[in-house]
């Protein structure tokens, strides 16, 4: 298939060792699959040289009721060694979408947006990191089947509402398993989210930093530098750089979110070892933004995970799928 994507400071040495996935927390059924993607894409990041700052920017959704699933999206990349995309980020805000508009999944019905997408999605093609998406089904109950934090982890809890507190445990053990795996020793961190429900305030955020290093430490084997977390609002120094990086997790995480429900609603979902084509009525944007998901050319490494929730840990259904390009059309299989 003719895809409409063309993939046109200071670094740490190289240590030559592959890092590799913590077994522990959700990485009790998360690491296997993640650790055979790292050996079998030995020439794509990480296992490179790295940057001195490791940033992972993470976007959610699945709000929506109609929607079957809630969807996580994390972009991991070193900034050091994006500089090519730093410079067609910059011509971008310059010359294609120059008036601070952001890009989103909900927004493509502006007409500037729509015109930027194509660009804006050729130049994230080009990135050194890894894009990850989960899509956790919503049907079942919480991924953490004991107590999910010690005790002043869940005092630290309580400065969120209840229906808030499963979605940020989440994204914070989702996060902290992703960085076992893809940060290097002294490495520091930037841990950058929207700003939403999770990091309202200043208050939250600093919950939020506290909670985020005690499950941290209960993943990570190796010590890294300085972690920092903060929102878009915060860290952005005028350039819309995080933003831009933000967005890209959005679209995709948007996209993931229509293409689970349409699998699910017209009962097509993918089955173990099938080619399974995408559901017929996908909007354009998710068509699009799918496309670029399978595009096999691109620079960016991408990794899509589905958990069904069953009761108890070990009834947690993990589905890898491997998005193929198919005779015009694309496919998934898990």
């Amino acid at each position: 298939m003719t895809t409409p994507f063309q993939v046109s400071f200071d670094l740490l040495p190289s240590s030559g060792h592959l890092s590799t996935f913590s077994p522990k927390g959700v990485g009790e059924f998360l690491s296997d699959s993640f650790n055979a993607d790292l050996l079998a894409k030995r020439l794509q990041f990480p296992i490179l040289t790295r940057g001195r700052t490791l940033l992972l920017v993470a976007d959610f959704g699945g709000h929506h009721q109609k929607q079957h699933f809630d969807t996580y999206t994390f972009l991991i990349l070193d900034l050091a060694k994006n500089q090519n995309w730093l410079a067609h980020q910059r011509r971008f805000r310059h010359s294609i979408l120059p008036n601070s508009r952001r890009m989103s999944f909900k927004a493509l019905n502006d007409g500037m947006r729509r015109q930027a997408l194509v660009p804006f999605m050729r130049a994230a093609a080009g990135i050194e990191g890894y894009l990850v998406q989960f899509a956790i089904s919503k049907k079942g109950g919480s991924i953490f089947t004991g107590p999910a934090e010690d005790k002043v982890g869940a005092e630290l809890l309580k400065g969120w509402k209840a229906n808030v507190q499963e979605r940020l445990l989440r994204v914070l053990h989702l996060s902290a398993f992703l960085l076992s795996g893809l940060s290097s020793p002294g490495q520091d961190v930037l841990w950058v989210i929207d700003e939403d429900d999770i990091a309202a305030n200043v208050t939250l955020l600093t919950g939020l930093t506290r909670l985020f290093q005690r499950v941290m430490a209960s993943y990570f084997s190796h010590s890294l530098g300085h972690i920092r977390c903060s929102t878009t609002a915060i860290a952005d120094d005028g350039s819309l750089v995080l933003e831009d990086l933000a967005a890209i997790a959005d679209l995709t995480t948007g996209a993931l979110g229509e293409l689970c429900t349409g699998l699910v609603n017209e009962k097509v979902f993918p089955r173990k070892g099938l080619l399974t084509p995408l559901p017929k009525h996908l909007t354009w944007k998710t068509s699009l933004l799918a496309s670029w998901m399978a595009a096999p050319e691109f620079a960016i490494r991408r990794h899509t995970t589905i958990l069904g929730l069953g009761p108890g840990e070990k009834n947690t259904l993990v589905s890898t799928l491997e998005w193929r390009m198919y005779e015009r059309t694309f496919a998934t299989s898990p």
